[in-house]
């Protein structure tokens, strides 16, 4: 009630702080304090304009901004000052308010606990905000850096003969030089899973595909290299190697390579050590049997592929025919039976490795079908400014799942670019039987080598590709299959 000699009651502390809480500056507005407000107002609209431009306009640069380490950074420091110009904004409502009722005369408690509450809330808000920060800051500078340490991928040679791709201007590249891939006009990049991470010794490559962009029309092919291809070519760095086999060709299974290097042979491969030996050959033998250079390599531990899509919600999958497998391998040990009916139906991260790996009901060929539409069903699906809130739980999955030959520096620029991918018309090829030997001979290597430049040269023609390459293996798109 009103007394005599008294106006109307002006705004309660608690009001004004929780407004100031909600937009920094709004409480000492409403208080009347209008420049006060502006002044503290002003600082976060402007970083709320330019986060709605990005958002809503620029989506390419933003995206490359959250892979940029120096942007991270930046924003980190940046939320750091608007935390402290937060909390003031808060406090000073607050106090403004508790002044401007002793001036006229009001007697009000204020409301402490509500202030301690929101300032608390404030500081909760922020701290979250920079502790993702530096996660995402940690992970990139620890994830994108050549693993094992030393690791390079070999200096390419081209196949005495052959001639560049559509567009290139070079074949010897360096590893990974940044503007080598924009320069000759694709890029070239080998997908590995793993069922263990490169520092662990005696790993399977079990899946080994390349993902060849083209950096003017954005098409883009996948090709899918099969662990047990035989007589494969090896790199010119390898020569000691190449010079104890028939025609230079590692007469082994290809995925058996990696051990042969590093653990078997190591005198004979380059690098200081068996992780090193064994990647560098690897990587080495698919350049010269694709007769392309890589521009970069990403692995990624398969068991953290299921984390990763039980991130993402699951994936949506056609699939293509029913999988039974009644002895799939589990990842702590032993085994299970694998059912999945055919049909467009969303996968959970353990289902979906199920459905990309299990092998013992068919061939490792089908098995490669299914890994190619899986990858494109997750490019199709996968939002990244969607992906957001899972930002956190995502960058632990990577960084504890995942190395790159990219650096730090690359992956802005990177993220950018996959932005102009033609995610829905992605091309699958699979070197495979029957159009394809398993045993490699110089005259199968130089087919698969003119088919790839026959691909090439596909990704990089303006008008749709309406029908596969000629003699090159392709495995069917899958539908569409939305939520």
């Amino acid at each position: 009630m009103t007394e005599v000699g008294q106006g109307p009651e002006p705004a309660s502390p608690g009001r004004s702080a929780v407004l100031s809480f909600v937009l920094p500056g709004l409480g000492q507005i409403a208080l009347g304090s209008f420049r006060r407000g502006l002044l503290l107002a002003v600082p976060i609209l402007v970083t709320l304009a330019i986060a709605a431009y990005f958002v809503l306009a620029d989506r390419p640069d933003l995206i490359s901004g959250l892979f940029d380490p120096t942007i991270i950074l930046t924003l980190i420091i940046l939320n750091v000052l608007l935390g402290l110009l937060h909390l003031v904004a808060v406090g000073d409502a607050y106090w403004l308010a508790r002044r401007r009722l002793a001036q006229a005369a009001w007697t009000h408690p204020g409301s402490p606990r509500l202030l301690a509450g929101l300032l608390a809330a404030t500081f909760l808000i922020h701290g979250a905000i920079g502790a993702a920060g530096v996660v995402a800051y940690d992970t990139l500078n620890t994830v994108f850096q050549l693993p094992p340490s030393g690791y390079t991928i070999p200096s390419f040679r081209p196949t005495p003969g052959a001639t560049p791709g559509p567009g290139a201007t070079e074949f010897q590249v360096s590893p990974f030089p940044g503007p080598a891939w924009a320069a000759d006009g694709q890029l070239n990049v080998l997908l590995l899973g793993s069922d263990a991470g490169p520092g662990r010794a005696l790993l399977r490559t079990d899946t080994m595909i390349v993902l060849s962009v083209n950096t003017q029309t954005g098409k883009a092919a996948l090709f899918g290299i099969p662990r047990n291809l035989e007589n494969v070519p090896l790199a010119p760095e390898d020569a000691a190697a190449a010079r104890n086999f028939p025609g230079g060709l590692y007469p082994g299974l290809l995925n058996s390579l990696y051990v042969y290097a590093g653990y078997e042979h190591p005198n004979q491969f380059p690098g200081d050590t068996p992780q090193i030996k064994g990647f560098r050959a690897l990587t080495g033998a698919i350049q010269q049997l694709l007769n392309i250079p890589l521009d970069g390599v990403v692995s990624i531990n398969l068991n953290g592929f299921v984390d990763a899509v039980d991130a993402l919600g699951g994936v949506w999958i056609d699939v293509p025919y029913p999988i039974h497998d009644d002895r799939y391998p589990l990842e702590g040990g032993g085994y299970t039976v694998v059912n999945i009916n055919a049909g467009c139906q969303r996968l959970s991260g353990h289902v979906a490795l199920e459905f990309a790996r299990s092998r013992h009901q068919a061939s490792d060929y089908q098995r490669m079908d299914r890994q190619q539409i899986t990858l494109e069903a997750l490019a199709h699906q996968i939002d990244p400014i969607g992906l957001l809130p899972q930002v956190p739980t995502l960058l632990q999955i990577v960084k504890d799942n995942y190395w790159s030959t990219f650096q730090p520096g690359d992956i802005g620029r990177l993220a950018r670019f996959a932005t102009t991918i033609d995610t829905h018309g992605i091309q699958n090829y699979l070197f495979i039987p029957p159009k394809y030997a398993e045993f490699m001979d110089q005259g199968e290597i130089g087919r698969i080598q003119k088919d790839v430049q026959t691909v090439l040269g596909r990704l990089a023609t303006v008008t749709p590709v309406e029908t596969p390459a000629p003699c090159v293996a392709a495995s069917p798109t899958p539908k569409s299959c939305p939520p």
